[in-house]
């Protein structure tokens, strides 16, 4: 398994690794090197103690979150009006915009 590690200079004397998959890690240490080594360090020791599983989600799982919502206005008295005001509005600013 490889993690990517992002290494960073902290102050002059101090440097951190981090990083966030498959678990969130961080580290410090007085060189680049000894900042991953404890890094290092403690994915062994977590991974250790534990196991990664992979999941597959499909989407058709989760259905949109509008969806209950679709159709709603649909019977509502004002509904054409409403639309018939959103066309005219789309058509007003296309035609300002033609005319820039």
């Amino acid at each position: 398994m490889q993690l990517a590690v992002l290494v960073e200079r902290i102050d002059e004397r101090k440097y951190r690794a981090e990083t966030a998959q498959p678990v969130s890690l961080i580290a410090e240490g007085r060189t680049r090197e000894e900042a991953v080594d404890r890094l290092l360090e403690l994915a062994q020791q977590r991974l250790s103690a534990g196991e990664i599983v992979h999941l597959e989600l499909s989407e058709g799982e989760v259905p949109h979150p509008w969806i209950p919502y679709a159709g709603v206005w649909k019977d509502h008295p004002d509904f054409d009006a409403f639309l018939n005001n959103i066309a005219n509005d789309r058509r007003r600013l296309d035609q300002a915009e033609s005319e820039e």
